[in-house]
């Protein structure tokens, strides 16, 4: 009605505008506010960010990448007076500005013929480089192109004198590594190198940068890698820098201080030379290794280093011929005469179940007859090594001349089940878990096992060959090496490690130190050690290795030598060799340096590792870092030769 009160119509639809115009009018408001705290939040709290991105997008970013952590021996100090192990130096790379060239991949092939004819280098050095359609991916992805790695200053020189070439180069700095040790210390740090497909799907990594590809260099890839920077760059239309500016330095990576002794290490290397195998230098009551040397090796330094041809050369024949294998932890082999120590102990454990003692005698003659159990089956002879035979000995002369019919009747007397127990409990079938790669692990039969594997039960021969280390026994011969340490310890056990501490490379402050770490505690009589420590100190006194071992000038040496018969019996050199001892033998176990050598087709352990170990005793304890200790010869004892065809 005009004039008069609205209707209930009126007032309903008045209402219902009023609410959507007040919810128009807050979401207007709230959209309002958003842009301006979404704005604020941009400009002000984002800005520095923002505008970083926005110059990143608008000029050229470059990276700027973090050199690696260098690597120290353990007589480290500080970085200003140690020598580096691994280090880094600047080089620069010749590098191609495609974005002259349009991203054309036809141009950027031309200028290559012309860039390689220029510098005489052969096309083939960019074999790789131009196979499609990878090439054009590339170059149109705007990729950068590496010409040459590590520039020479003639090549340098080169590249200026040319204007058809040096005005497309841009020469860029880039840290490269280097391994002052080479080939000595190689299967230790490793050697990096650029990543593969499956780097780049498994690891978080660029394409750009170098990683780790074995060793230390490996293991500890990210806290070596460091964090790499990146600098903006204005170009003029013709390619030239007109404006830079670093926006974030790159930080490097943490450096590594190894227990590893470079004077016992070297000598390991060069005493190695010429023969296929390995030596090791541990502190027993630590864990720490003070050398870990293997040969064939590799040279990490043009693994790693910007020639292509040469990288590939030398991969191809150290792939070839082993030399990347570390074979003290990444081969196994029978353990030989070192592993009597191991039956003896396992039979003085068991001594109240088997009735023996280190007194208990045992008669050779030069061989151990098995009587046969089964009707039309002849009896199994088992020679001693020594075919004349070495009269009856007690446990410690067993082990000077290592006698093997001594062991042929202790190992039948005892039976295989302690011997096999003690060998898992000293982890002989485990990884020691030591701070490298792809570590093998030893391997320790059974009776089930063989079983399984050849369908028969295990017979008194397989434990007659298991007691002088023979058979299905096989052990890494770091694995071996902590079953001395062991011994040395009454029972325990430490976990071996390489780096001791990993350091800030701009302070010099720890960031992480290791601790030794108790891996294994196997109950163990003081009566038994001393008994077997008697042994070994006669071993090198005046038994197996007395002619290599006991000489002036070296402290007093207490092991075990060894020879693993192989497959090729009968061959000139047929025989594995081993020597697994420590020094000084009277010493306190905290000062002691315990050393496994295993050389393959080394003749015999005397002849073949002890020499080995000979030269790293040497360096272990220069003249004038010992005491020797004089003592007499036994009753009746023979006057060693200077050389001697004992060589078990």
């Amino acid at each position: 009605m005009l004039g008069g009160s609205p209707t209930s119509t009126e007032f309903k639809l008045e209402r219902s505008f009023r609410v959507r115009l007040y919810l128009f009018s807050g979401f207007v408001v709230f959209t309002l506010a958003a842009f301006v705290i979404q704005l604020f939040n941009l400009q002000i709290v984002q800005g520095t960010d923002n505008s970083l991105k926005a110059e990143k997008f608008v000029r050229k970013s470059e990276t700027i990448p973090a050199a690696r952590g260098e690597m120290f021996d353990r007589n480290f100090l500080t970085p200003e007076t140690s020598m580096a192990l691994v280090s880094n130096y600047s080089s620069l790379d010749a590098v191609l500005n495609t974005s002259l060239l349009k991203y054309d991949p036809s141009r950027v092939r031309k200028f290559l013929h012309e860039f390689a004819r220029t510098l005489s280098i052969p096309m083939s050095y960019y074999e790789e480089d131009l196979i499609e359609p990878r090439f054009s991916k590339n170059i149109k992805s705007k990729k950068p192109f590496v010409l040459l790695e590590a520039i020479s200053k003639a090549q340098q020189e080169r590249i200026s004198v040319f204007d058809t070439v040096s005005k497309y180069v841009v020469l860029v700095p880039s840290p490269r590594r280097i391994y002052k040790m080479g080939p000595a210390l190689a299967h230790v740090t490793g050697y990096i190198g650029k990543p593969s497909k499956a780097d780049l799907l498994t690891r978080e990594i660029k394409s750009y940068q170098w990683l780790g590809k074995s060793g230390l260099e490996l293991e500890y890839d990210e806290r070596l890698r460091g964090t790499d920077g990146f600098r903006i760059q204005k170009r003029s239309s013709e390619g030239n820098i007109e404006e830079e500016r670093v926006v974030e330095h790159s930080t490097p990576g943490n450096n590594l201080i190894l227990t590893i002794d470079k004077d016992i290490q070297i000598a390991a290397y060069k005493a190695l030379k010429g023969a296929r195998g390995t030596a090791i230098a541990i502190r027993p009551a630590t864990g720490e290794v003070l050398a870990m040397a293997s040969n064939p090796s590799f040279d990490p330094n043009v693994l790693s280093g910007k020639n292509r041809s040469e990288r590939t050369s030398h991969y191809r024949r150290v792939d070839g011929n082993g030399g990347f294998l570390n074979l003290s932890i990444q081969s196994k082999f029978p353990p030989a005469s070192t592993y009597k120590t191991l039956v003896a102990l396992a039979a003085l454990e068991s001594g109240h179940k088997v009735d023996y003692t280190p007194e208990t005698t045992y008669s050779c003659n030069g061989s151990f007859v098995l009587k046969s159990t089964f009707a039309g089956v002849p009896d199994q002879i088992f020679l001693c090594w020594e075919k004349g035979g070495h009269g009856t000995n007690d446990l410690a002369h067993a082990l000077q001349k290592s006698c093997s019919v001594y062991f042929y009747n202790l190992g039948y007397k005892l039976g295989s089940d302690p011997i096999l127990t003690y060998s898992r409990l000293f982890g002989l079938d485990n990884k020691t878990n030591i701070d490298l790669p792809d570590e093998k692990q030893g391997f320790v039969p059974s009776s089930a096992w063989k079983k399984r594997t050849y369908g028969t039960k295990w017979f008194d021969g397989d434990t007659i060959n298991l007691s002088i280390g023979q058979g299905f026994m096989s052990v890494t011969p770091l694995g071996m090496a902590l079953f001395y340490a062991g011994l040395l310890n009454r029972g325990q056990i430490y976990q071996p490690y390489i780096v001791s501490e990993i350091r800030d490379p701009v302070d010099n402050s720890i960031i992480n130190r290791t601790e030794p770490q108790l891996l294994r505690d196997i109950p163990i009589q003081p009566s038994t050690v001393e008994a077997i420590k008697a042994g070994l100190r006669l071993v090198v006194k005046s038994g197996t290795a007395a002619y290599v071992l006991n000489k002036p000038g070296l402290p007093d040496i207490a092991g075990k030598t060894g020879t693993a018969q192989t497959r090729r019996r009968g061959a000139s050199g047929s025989n594995h060799a081993w020597f697994i001892g420590y020094a000084p033998a009277s010493a306190p176990v905290s000062e002691q340096v315990l050393v496994a050598v295993f050389v393959e087709y080394g003749i015999g352990g005397a002849a073949g590792a002890a020499p080995v170990a000979r030269e790293m005793f040497r360096a272990a304890f220069p003249p004038g870092s010992f005491k020797r200790v004089i003592e007499s010869p036994e009753p009746g004892a023979p006057v060693l030769p200077e050389k001697s065809n004992d060589v078990r």
